[in-house]
């Protein structure tokens, strides 16, 4: 979708999903629009990636003219669904790729079927981090160049996050050279205000605090690599 406004606030400044169902996302696309989407206008979007299987998903509204408006959730297993006969179902984000969705939230999928009530399996982060731990576990995946692997992007809109469920792959061999790296590297960075995130030397126990906390492993040795 070209042109589209992104509705970035997927999780608010604790990093608590603020939407985890369609129906969340469809209350805040009218929110946006400051009344309910008209029929046949919203549908979803589940990006995969060089195929791996999609991410996260997002609710895209098409107006027949004007600007659109994209409305992501997090980034999430899979998720959960009833049929048309009420019986439970999961489902995954490739599944929802390209469904309808009305203004009930019910989502005619590609293959024909019809299921309501959809809520998400988000990710769970590895706590509520601090703008200082998500940018320490950012510049940990930097400097391991394994940013391919860990930084999802929606293609239409260019939003990129971690992916706290592919950190769990990382090894960092040398914690002091990463220390290194994370102070000459975090002045660069801005918090939500948009100003510096810290200019200040990041204590290492700091750092090896939230390498734990994350999933990050860590192993001596003098050089850096990720588990493929």
């Amino acid at each position: 979708m070209r042109d589209a406004r992104l509705i970035l606030d997927c999780r608010n400044r604790h990093q608590r999903p603020t939407r985890c169902t369609i129906a969340d996302g469809l209350a805040k696309l009218e929110q946006e629009l400051g009344n309910r989407p008209p029929v046949g206008h919203c549908y979803l979007h589940a990006p995969s990636r060089l195929g791996q299987p999609a991410q996260f998903a997002a609710i895209c509204f098409e107006p027949e003219e004007g600007q659109g408006i994209v409305i992501p959730f997090p980034f999430s297993k899979g998720c959960r669904a009833r049929t048309s006969l009420e019986a439970s179902i999961y489902l995954s984000l490739d599944e929802l790729d390209g469904a309808r969705c009305d203004q009930d939230g019910n989502v005619d999928l590609r293959d024909g079927r019809s299921v309501h009530a959809v809520s998400f399996d988000i990710v769970p982060l590895p706590k509520d981090f601090s703008d200082l731990e998500h940018a320490i576990v950012l510049l940990a995946i930097r400097f391991l160049g394994s940013e391919g692997d860990c930084i999802r992007q929606c293609p239409e809109t260019g939003v990129r996050g971690i992916d706290y469920s592919t950190v769990l792959q990382l090894v960092v061999n040398n914690v002091k050279e990463l220390a290194r790296y994370i102070d000459a590297n975090i002045g660069k960075l801005l918090d939500a205000s948009g100003k510096p995130l810290q200019a200040h030397v990041v204590p290492l126990r700091t750092i090896h605090r939230t390498l734990d906390v994350a999933g990050i492993r860590k192993s001596r040795g003098r050089r850096t690599k990720a588990v493929a």
